[in-house]
């Protein structure tokens, strides 16, 4: 893995430009942030919605008693929202073909615009594309969605506003996830290569048995 600070820079990727296959369409960047946002909003709604109807149908006495409530430890929710920035994104960067580990994949942190991400050029497969794009939302919002319920009045105060932290602000940052992923869906039939190329999303059939299988 590559790490620029500064944007992602465009450079030639796998294969010729003419060789990239079919372009994936995409919404204009307003309508992009708008539907990203309202998929956030829907997740992060979705999340609290849960948590607060599982704490009125599970009595006290169910959820093993009340554990003395703390003081709000504001210095660690900071830290927990921090970290779950570049926790997001290395998440996705785990599950690209190279694990995050070639120069295929670069990190790159934009003070101006205050971005940080993951960007990879070269090819994968539809169905690992998709899981990649909703993985962080697996680790950082469902699963810690799943412990709070699980351990719901037995966590420690401070640890149950960490995980709390964490699941809403990955909830709302996965909203572009969601919407990436039902792009794809919709867009790059099942057997269908995506080809990532000076930072653009084409995709293609797999040339080859060979090559399909050097994709998974």
């Amino acid at each position: 893995m590559r790490i620029l600070f500064g944007n992602p820079p465009v450079r030639p990727g796998a294969g010729a430009a003419e060789d990239a296959g079919i372009r994936i369409r995409q919404p204009g960047p307003w309508t992009s942030a708008i539907l990203a946002a309202l998929a956030g909003f829907i997740l992060l709604t979705a999340a609290v919605a849960v948590s607060i109807a599982y704490s009125i149908l599970v009595p006290e006495s169910e959820a093993g008693g009340t554990i003395p409530k703390q003081a709000i430890p504001w210095v660690g929710m900071l830290i927990s929202f921090i970290l779950c920035i570049p926790a997001h994104e290395l998440l996705h960067a785990v599950l690209y073909p190279d694990h995050g580990l070639s120069d295929s994949t670069l990190l790159f942190v934009g003070w101006k615009k205050l971005q940080f991400g993951v960007y990879f050029e070269g090819r994968i497969p539809r169905a690992r594309w998709i899981l990649m794009r909703l993985f962080p939302l697996l680790v950082l919002t469902i699963l810690p969605l799943g412990v709070y319920l699980l351990a719901y009045r037995q966590l420690n105060f401070a640890w149950e506003s960490y995980l709390m932290i964490v699941l809403l602000t990955n909830s709302l940052g996965s909203g572009g996830d969601l919407v990436a992923a039902i792009i794809v869906w919709l867009q790059v039939p099942a057997a269908g290569v995506l080809n990532f190329y000076r930072g653009r999303a084409y995709w293609s059939e797999p040339r080859s048995p060979v090559a399909a299988a050097l994709l998974k």
